[in-house]
């Protein structure tokens, strides 16, 4: 198979932020094009009557989740594993130590509330809603599943950490110990990200809350470990029905802590290793193909800087000799001291559906189906291929590549930017 290769300097990044004539000289919209996707039957015996509420405030406690929730189910089998040597939640403003993590039962898969208008919670694991462009990607002996980098991998699942992307939330922390970042929308056109961790662990927070959306891609990472902070009952259900994801949500797991120096809600906080070190299952599979080490890229065309425009947050990527610097709001994107930053960005072009449901000051919560195949954008090495993604079911990896040819990453760190038609601009 033709390999369109892509390169991207190993090292990344001092950057320093652009002035105010870059970020206002905005070039022209390039419209993606997302494929539709089918709507399955449905099949429900739950009863709508009309006593019951069409808004779900979105909870972010791990203080007062059980207030007007009702508690966890616990005559049923549990859905996530329970260490055999419990340790306590860790308390508020105290970084945890990374300390196994507790998860009590969230009961049995159920079909999803009547409520409930999206797709992505309808639809079985194995259904197929794309023939497959090429072979799913192996991972190389002597790297990291998730990045392509040389190293030793871990015998232990990835860890999928839903992170706050609001301006209070900023700066965030571990992002740039993530293998693999995902920005998703959500209500009133802000955006959260999900976060994947497999070959470092980290402290990340502010932790936030799940979406259907995580639906589209946290299977595809085999049996990863899912950590929010909480959701609506009906999206919590839909999580709690992936089977082969262990919750880790805060409402029914210790291994989370407050921090002083920031309002609720975020200012929630995790360490990855509480869950690594408990979550059943092996390493993830790869999700891209992965040029070796040094080999340089012939694909593309060359380009400096692209944008992402969700309604209520502008995205700006600038490549800066070594590898892509991420800029939102019109400044430095940073974690942890430092800018953020990417081997590789992959932008893909999806379905918007409603869900049915709306959050506690009455907007409407999005769906972003991604499964099936639409058009995607590369950006690596300061250069830009387009090509499509292809991903045939929920637990495939979505395959970039150009009329079936598979488009090779460098090693290191990938953004998915899931947009909406209209949001790009190369």
């Amino acid at each position: 198979m033709k390999a369109i290769s892509v390169l991207i300097g190993a090292a990344l990044i001092a950057a320093s932020c652009s002035n105010a004539a870059n970020e206002s000289a905005l070039p022209s919209t390039l419209a993606l094009q997302a494929e539709t996707i089918p709507d399955p039957p449905r099949t429900t015996s739950e009863t709508t009557t009309s006593t019951v509420p069409r808004t779900f405030p979105e909870y972010e406690a791990i203080d007062n989740y059980h207030t007007g929730h009702g508690a966890p189910d616990t005559t049923v089998a549990p859905t996530t594993t329970t260490t055999t040597a419990p340790a306590p939640a860790a308390p508020v403003n105290n970084g945890g130590g990374g300390t196994p993590a507790v998860t009590s039962s969230g009961g049995s898969p159920q079909a999803p509330s009547s409520l409930y208008k999206g797709l992505l919670g309808t639809y079985s694991l194995d259904q197929v809603f794309a023939p497959a462009a090429a072979p799913a990607p192996s991972t190389a002996a002597g790297t990291f599943p998730l990045t392509g980098r040389a190293g030793s991998a871990a015998n232990r699942p990835a860890i999928v950490v839903k992170v706050d992307n609001s301006s209070k939330a900023r700066p965030q922390s571990g992002l740039n110990q993530a293998d693999i970042v995902f920005e998703e929308e959500v209500e009133y056109g802000i955006t959260r990200l999900a976060a994947v961790f497999h070959s470092k662990d980290a402290t990340v927070g502010p932790v936030r809350s799940g979406r259907s959306t995580d639906i589209s891609f946290l299977n595809a990472f085999g049996r990863p470990g899912l950590v929010y902070s909480g959701a609506n009952k009906v999206i919590d259900q839909l999580l709690l029905n992936q089977v082969n994801i262990s919750n880790y949500s805060a409402a029914r797991s210790s291994g989370y802590w407050r921090s002083s120096s920031r309002r609720a809600p975020s200012n929630l906080y995790t360490k990855t290793s509480s869950f690594s070190s408990i979550a059943p299952g092996g390493a993830p599979p790869a999700q891209f193909y992965y040029r070796p080490a040094g080999v340089s890229s012939t694909g593309g065309v060359a380009s400096g800087e692209f944008r992402v425009n969700y309604p209520s947050n502008k995205v700006r990527w600038e490549w800066n000799g070594v590898g892509w610097v991420r800029y939102q709001g019109g400044s430095l994107h940073t974690t942890d001291g430092e800018p953020v930053n990417a081997a590789n960005v992959v932008v893909v072009a999806v379905q918007s559906v409603a869900t049915g449901l709306f959050d506690s000051t009455g907007a409407p919560v999005p769906e972003f189906v991604f499964v099936g195949t639409g058009d995607a954008v590369v950006y690596t090495d300061g250069r830009r291929i387009d090509g499509r993604w292809t991903r045939p079911t929920l637990r495939d990896p979505a395959i970039v590549h150009v009329n079936g040819n598979v488009i090779e990453l460098t090693p290191g760190r990938t953004w998915v930017q899931i947009v909406s038609a209209g949001q790009f601009q190369g």
